[in-house]
């Protein structure tokens, strides 16, 4: 199921885990972000869509396993869409992730780097 550009929006996006978490300077976060994707009108899974997860650029770095700023995963069959582990930069403080579905209004999820 994929809403076409320009349509109304027929998805939503919903965090699953990961955000609201803390870690240290260049430690790894014990949980990926994740979120799932749902129809509006039923609440139904939508599995085999892609979703972004982009790291909206502050001072501190919370950046995806292998230095990547943004990720794109596909949802499974329960609708779900997992990231590759986070790893927290030098810099304490929240960062947040912008993610993103065809069809649906993104969601931020944020983590912290503690001091």
């Amino acid at each position: 199921m994929s809403a076409k550009a320009g349509s109304e929006r027929t998805l939503v996006i919903q965090p699953a885990g990961g955000t609201g978490q803390h870690a240290g300077h260049h430690q790894t976060f014990a949980h990926p972000l994740k979120a799932r994707l749902i129809s509006r009108g039923t609440a139904d899974p939508v599995a085999g869509e892609p979703v972004t997860f982009v790291w909206d650029a502050m001072s501190q770095q919370v950046l995806f396993e292998g230095d990547e700023p943004t990720v794109t995963v596909r949802t499974d069959a329960q609708g779900y869409a997992q990231t590759p582990p986070l790893v927290a930069g030098d810099a304490a403080g929240t960062a947040t992730f912008t993610v993103t579905a065809e069809g649906a209004y993104p969601e931020q999820f944020e983590v912290t780097v503690d001091g």
